[in-house]
């Protein structure tokens, strides 16, 4: 197949309808950096493939100047017998269509899909997504991107640089059969390995199990019956305990926990039972103890008449005490009164003794002297009876004072009393409050002061007679217990047994099953080995054919002064194809299998080129017949290009021809080298400038042959 017309709408650099005659052996397009080279040629690989890897999403391919908003590719292409095939592709913004003219029939989408694989790359329809891997065979063997020049040889890993020569000379359907045999052999050998582990689990299960009858002594015969044991144990433990019946039966497997359960809460019950029995032992002891002397000797009502009484007299003493005072403290207040008149009379006496006369002093008449002398002696030395006369009635205080204090005392006392017998009556309360609180703990109720000590005894012995049973019927389960172990353990025994015989089966059915697994895996082995190999022997021999050819073209483009030799080495790594590029020194013996160590950037684009260019002439099936080239001026320096030019006019013959570049004179030079020297052949030249929203300007044109061969003299 080789290009004949290219028409681009919407598409990148090409907002406005644009067609480009590309029916020629050489085609040479002109046009500074900008102008819409790289999208002319990005419209031949997406219209065909419908992906262009480096710009990923399809929304980054529509003109931003679309008037339609989308990307529409023609690409007209013509077979070696004459056919023609016309691939229309388009995207709206949300998904492609496809169109496929051939033979005056119309295909559309995923029908025009297949037919335009069958029609550039057979292949590629054996492979799980046929539009990548003819994208992967155009963009390796035809179209040499100006982004990535060097791609194959330095930024694929080796695994891809295989994958995609591989691709190319035939070999990807070995590939990818090897590649489906590792899947295939992975899971057979992770299936392998899960029957391995459940092997292994099993033979750990019947080690366990074997080491489980190890421990069992009882042979598996000879049960002993305990249903009706169990049946009657589980009846009396209603009565006990309240907790009801059995609700499984004795050889249940649930029958021992129920039974332990049961032990368990009746051994609980009787540490209960216990304790309500210490409680009523403490507390009949507390009541057989109780002291008489705690009830008051006289009636509490006679102390408080006595206390009543008692007061009574004390407030009548006292108020006859306050009358006898009060009566002391008149006739004392009178005494003192009579007291000052007789010293006052005394003072007077004595001054009149002192002035007696014939005539009264004062008021001078006569009076009878001796008579008045004696008077005045007797005052003056006359005793006094006031102090005599207040006697009787202090002795009648002090009596009423004796008489209160005494009957204070008799107050006191009485007092005292009436409050013991208060507190002992508060005593005797809260104890019996006490008592009766601890009797409605216990459930016995009110119970008669009388009567506390019957029923705490009662109450006692019918406790410890229960405790005594709960004790027995915890033995009898014990025992129940142990029997139901013994009969359980025979029928584990059985149970083992069987479990033994079915696992020593299962293991012997799994080893030989891992075994014949293992054995099939390592076929597998063997044969993707061969696949792998014979993959690397097919990649290997048809490099081996193309390696003049490479030699050839790496001499001619001769990039390097000592490593002017290169190969292209295949080998088989952790079960994958790998491929180097490898530079050598032969005159050194040299070599380096990182040329990017060893070579220029322009050195190594050379290199690029010249690996491209083998591929694509040394591979006999290609999608297209037919050779790329975007703008390689940028990538090579003038040595290596004039180079290049001489590749591709030795190129033409074999390839149709496709350069672009930004450089008007190589654009001139191209034209020049690669006109045709023949009637039949023919060079086009397209020359797009001034772009602007509508596109670029373009201008199309035939190179003329020259009517006389090129003489070049030294």
């Amino acid at each position: 197949m080789r290009l004949t017309r290219l028409s681009l709408n919407g598409f990148r650099g090409f907002p406005a309808p644009e067609s480009f005659d590309l029916d020629a052996d050489a085609v040479v397009i002109v046009g500074v950096n900008g102008q819409g080279k790289t999208s002319l040629f990005d419209g031949v690989l997406w219209g065909l493939t419908g992906r262009i890897p480096r710009l990923g999403d399809d929304a980054r391919l529509v003109s931003m100047y679309s008037p339609s908003g989308e990307a529409r590719v023609q690409v007209e292409l013509r077979s070696s017998s004459g056919a023609s095939l016309t691939v229309t592709r388009s995207f709206d913004g949300g998904q492609q269509q496809l169109r496929l003219s051939q033979d005056d029939e119309t295909s559309l989408d995923e029908a025009a899909r297949v037919k335009l694989l069958e029609a550039l790359w057979p292949d590629a329809m054996h492979t799980p997504d046929g539009p990548a891997a003819l994208t992967s065979a155009l963009t390796r063997s035809v179209y040499l991107q100006q982004d990535l020049v060097r791609e194959f040889v330095e930024a694929d890993d080796e695994q891809q640089r295989f994958s995609a020569v591989s691709e190319l000379v035939g070999a990807g359907r070995v590939t990818d059969l090897s590649l489906a045999l590792e899947r295939a052999k992975t899971a057979w050998s992770r299936a392998t390995n899960v029957r391995t582990a459940d092997l292994e689990l099993a033979q750990s299960r019947l080690e366990s199990l074997e080491a489980q009858l190890s421990t069992l002594t009882l042979p598996a015969e000879g049960d002993i019956d305990v249903t009706d044991t169990w049946s009657r144990w589980w009846e009396r433990t209603g009565e006990l305990a309240e907790s009801g019946t059995a609700t499984q039966d004795a050889d249940s497997a649930e029958a021992p926990r129920l039974l332990d359960a049961a032990v368990k809460q009746i051994d609980v019950q009787r540490r209960s039972v216990e304790h309500r029995a210490g409680l009523l032992r403490e507390l009949l002891a507390e009541v057989e103890a109780q002291p008489p002397a705690l009830a008051p000797a006289v009636p509490i009502h006679e102390l408080q008449a006595a206390a009543a009484k008692a007061e009574a007299d004390v407030n009548s003493a006292r108020e006859a005490l306050e009358q006898g005072q009060a009566q002391a403290a008149e006739q004392r207040r009178i005494q003192v009164q009579l007291r000052e008149t007789q010293a006052e009379l005394r003072a007077l006496a004595e001054l009149a003794l002192r002035h007696l006369g014939d005539t009264c002093p004062i008021c001078g008449q006569a009076y009878d002297e001796a008579h008045t002398r004696h008077r005045l002696e007797e005052l003056v030395g006359g005793p006094t009876d006031h102090d005599e006369a207040t006697e009787p009635q202090t002795s009648q205080v002090s009596a009423l004072a004796a008489t209160v204090e005494e009957l204070e005392r008799h107050q006191s006392a009485t007092v005292a009393a009436l409050r013991e017998a208060e507190l002992r009556e508060r005593q005797r309360g809260q104890w019996r409050d006490e008592r009766d609180s601890r009797l409605h703990e216990l459930g016995l109720g009110p119970v008669d002061d009388i009567d506390v000590v019957a029923v705490l005894q009662q109450a006692l012995e019918n406790t410890l007679d229960l405790s005594a049973e709960l004790a027995e019927h915890r033995a009898h389960g014990e025992q129940l217990a142990l029997d139901l172990t013994r009969t359980g353990e025979r029928a584990r025994r059985r149970e083992l047994d069987h479990q033994v015989d079915t696992l020593r089966a299962e293991v012997a059915e799994l080893k030989d099953l891992v075994q014949a697994r293992e054995q099939t895996g390592e076929v597998a082995g063997g044969v993707l080995e061969g696949l792998r190999n014979a993959a690397s022997e097919v990649v290997a021999a048809q490099l081996e054919q193309t390696d003049p050819l490479l030699q050839r073209i790496y001499a001619t483009a001769d990039p390097h002064p000592s490593f002017r030799a290169v190969r292209l080495l295949t080998r088989i790594a952790r079960g994958r194809g790998r491929l180097n590029t490898a530079v050598l020194d032969p005159h050194a013996g040299l070599s380096s299998q990182s040329p990017e160590t060893v070579l220029s950037s322009s050195q190594m684009n050379a290199l690029a080129v010249s690996v491209f260019l083998a591929l694509n002439l040394g591979v006999r099936t290609l999608p297209m017949q037919a050779v790329i080239l975007d703008d390689p001026l940028q990538s090579l320096d003038d040595v290596n290009l004039l180079g290049l030019i001489d590749l591709l006019r030795r190129t033409k013959d074999q390839r149709q021809l496709l350069v672009s570049t930004h450089d008007e004179r190589f654009g001139r030079l191209l034209a020049r080298k690669l006109r045709p020297v023949q009637d039949e052949q023919r060079t086009r030249v397209i020359e797009l400038s001034g772009w602007g929203p509508g596109g670029p300007v373009i201008r199309e044109e035939d190179s003329a042959r020259d009517p006389e061969l090129l003489r070049i003299a030294a």
